[in-house]
């Protein structure tokens, strides 16, 4: 394990002058020409403002000098991405709600009503619906809501030039901290991970929301983007995705609970070690998905279980097409959820 340590540099046009916390016993000075290479390169990296690529190549250089180099640089970098990221959002947003306020006419509103009603129509027909019926009624309405409520993102950054280059600003500096923390080998929680992933993911969020979207509904998916850090990312992404069918069809999204992540992910690597696939666990004590939220604290009305691909967004369209399924991730009674991946194992809890 890293030992942590405190590091203080300041760059100047004097070789650096290193500060060490005492109780470090890891060796982190520079020799005197390295020094001297990392101020000429900071130099250089000050110059090449604007040019991504040059001061990529730069970057590259610094952290192969060391540590203490690239704690430096990742602090500078760090600030820049923390500075400027806020600012991204709220023009992206802005310029996302300005598009939805002038197609939100009364006409749009009736017709989003009218398909989302006959989606939710498809799960109160029970144990009677179908794939061919969800095939038939559910695809053609589903496609129809996501061209009237979800914004084309090029759509938004036509509307305001200054989005895409501040855009690129962000990525390329994203790309440059992420360098520096696989030099550093931080861990999750010393260097929260933050890129291109991130960004579009943020995109597409706010592009789906930017059309009619309740209170309740941006409140819920602020706190699950809080709460997306305590859980690993594929699972998180999952669960952004499957919440986009409920905010689509006019449902209230999940709280994405970390316990029932814990239950799924378990679950998916019993039926993996053990080679069973189903709902009931032949582990003592696991049995039922109710039993597996009470271990972990929590509890659970319905649970999705998938096979096949390590992607949660291929999971849900699975979910999608299967009645059972289908039902249990459109129910209006479904306040929480878990995605849990082992390998091609997917599992998905709800909660009340």
């Amino acid at each position: 394990m890293l030992k942590r340590i405190t590091i203080f540099l300041l760059f100047s046009l004097s070789p650096w002058i290193i500060f060490i916390d005492a109780r470090s016993k890891e060796i982190t000075s520079l020799s005197q020409s390295d020094k001297i290479r990392a101020s000429s390169l900071f130099k250089d990296f000050e110059k090449y403002k604007g040019n991504h690529r040059r001061r990529t190549e730069i970057i590259r250089q610094m952290v192969d000098l060391g540590r203490p180099v690239a704690q430096k640089m990742f602090d500078i970098l760090d600030r820049d991405v923390r500075k400027k990221w806020p600012i991204y959002q709220t023009g992206f947003t802005s310029s996302a709600k300005k598009i939805g306020a002038r197609k939100n006419t009364v006409g749009v509103r009736n017709e989003i009503v009218a398909l989302q009603l006959k989606i939710q129509g498809l799960r109160k027909m029970g144990k009677g619906l179908t794939k061919d019926q969800i095939t038939r009624t559910g695809d053609p309405a589903l496609k129809r809501l996501q061209k009237l409520k979800i914004i084309d993102v090029r759509e938004i950054f036509n509307s305001n030039s200054k989005l895409m280059k501040q855009r690129e600003n962000i990525v390329a500096v994203a790309e440059q901290r992420a360098l520096c923390i696989d030099r550093l080998i931080l861990r999750e929680d010393e260097a929260e991970t933050f890129g291109l992933k991130e960004i579009s993911e943020y995109e597409k969020l706010n592009a789906s929301l930017a059309l009619w979207a309740p209170l309740e509904h941006l409140q819920i998916l602020n706190l699950n983007s809080k709460i997306t850090k305590t859980v690993p990312p594929e699972e998180a992404s999952a669960v952004r995705d499957m919440n986009q069918y409920r905010i689509l069809i006019g449902l209230r999204p999940c709280l994405l609970d970390p316990r029932l992540c814990i239950a799924s992910r378990e679950h998916s690597k019993d039926m993996e070690k053990k080679k069973f696939f189903a709902h009931d666990s032949p582990i003592p004590g696991k049995k039922s998905p109710w039993d597996r939220a009470k271990l972990v604290g929590t509890t659970a009305n319905a649970e999705n279980i998938f096979k096949g691909n390590q992607g949660g967004h291929v999971a849900n369209r699975a979910w999608w097409y299967s009645p059972g399924h289908h039902i249990n991730m459109l129910s209006p009674d479904a306040k929480r959820v878990g995605m849990g991946v082992h390998k091609k194992h997917w599992t998905q809890m709800f909660g009340p």
